[in-house]
């Protein structure tokens, strides 16, 4: 859950954003962001929680190494290869 201040901070940040907007398009850019953080807040149950630390997802990396396949008849390294 993310705090009240932390939200109301991004808020902030996305009205001083669509007051300093270049265009039209940037203007409602920003103000679309206002609209989602607010709905997040409004349609959250309760009280938001305290978040000390955002925690940071890794995805695992695999390591594939490419094995040739050997195959009886075959005459390459290429797929082309009959």
């Amino acid at each position: 859950m993310i705090s009240y201040d932390v939200l109301l901070k991004q808020l902030e940040q996305h009205v001083i954003q669509a007051k300093n907007a270049a265009n039209e398009q940037e203007m409602r850019e920003q103000l679309s962001a206002v609209r989602a953080l607010c709905d997040v807040v409004l349609t959250t149950q309760g009280k938001p929680q305290m978040a000390t630390a955002i925690p940071q997802l890794s995805t695992p990396q695999l390591q594939t190494q490419a094995i040739p396949l050997q195959e009886n008849g075959a005459n390459g390294d290429s797929l082309f290869d009959f």
